[in-house]
């Protein structure tokens, strides 16, 4: 039967669909990891540092599990200092400064490195199946 040799074809072509996809889903899972954790790294290295040493210990990296079907991490300065100030309100102030105090942007220049995380994830994607092709 004619049909029997088109059925088997697309069933391949329909694995191929689904690996692909999945190397897909890996590539920017991996990226992601990859870019949270150097984005954790720069502001853990660059936070300015008082006598308590509060904000750069209320530096914290999660995974986003709350959303369905999404995928990511929340970085950021948690909790509050003994006089109930946010931690991540401190940041953002030393990060844009005020009239009395200069910004070091440490922030701004931490978020800044993940630009073109998207060409990095595309390259992570045909390294993958470049990959997947030499198998």
């Amino acid at each position: 039967m004619w049909n029997d040799g088109v059925s088997r074809e697309l069933s391949a072509f329909f694995e191929d669909l689904q690996e692909t996809g999945e190397i897909a889903v890996k590539a920017v899972q991996d990226q992601v990891d990859e870019e949270a954790e150097k984005l954790f790294t720069d502001l853990e290295r660059t936070v300015p540092r008082g006598k308590t040493q509060g904000l750069a210990k209320s530096l914290t990296k999660t995974q986003v599990t709350t959303k369905r079907e999404w995928y990511g991490h929340s970085v950021e300065f948690a909790g509050e200092d003994k006089k109930g100030m946010p931690y991540q309100k401190i940041a953002n102030i030393l990060n844009s400064g005020t009239s009395k105090i200069s910004g070091t942007r440490f922030v701004t220049k931490a978020v800044r490195r993940l630009k073109g995380m998207d060409v990095r994830i595309n390259e992570r994607f045909e390294k993958n199946m470049a990959e997947r092709l030499d198998k």
